[in-house]
């Protein structure tokens, strides 16, 4: 084998060690991240299912105030531009799985408004 992909194979057998180990310790999923921009919530569509212990983060990338709504929950709260908003463990928060929807009350009559899909294990 060339020193390089002897390189390459050393890296992967270490990155597959580190995955493993994570694994193992059951390592929380990733957040699952919204982004707010102008009048719009990127991502906050039904094809990403959000699972126990995920954090949904909502960042606003925009020049606006933005709100985050969740009316099955009575969740509001404001993000401002260059800051984000985080609500850990979403699914705990509802009584069952399913769609439900994300709004931002002051650009609602925008249009800006998602939906979010809850699963459960």
């Amino acid at each position: 084998m060339r020193p390089s992909a002897l390189r390459l194979a050393a890296v992967a057998a270490a990155l597959a060690v580190v995955v493993v180990f994570a694994v193992a310790r059951g390592s929380p999923e990733p957040p699952y991240v919204v982004t707010a921009i102008d009048y719009h919530f990127h991502d906050a569509h039904p094809t990403f299912p959000i699972g126990p212990g995920r954090a949904l983060v909502v960042k606003n990338a925009g020049r606006n105030l933005h709100n985050v709504t969740i009316p099955a929950i009575d969740f509001a709260g404001d993000v401002a531009p260059g800051e984000e908003l985080v609500i850990e463990d979403l699914a705990s928060r509802f009584d069952a799985p399913g769609r439900y929807t994300l709004v931002c009350v002051y650009h609602q009559d925008r249009g800006m408004n998602g939906v979010l899909v809850i699963a459960r294990s």
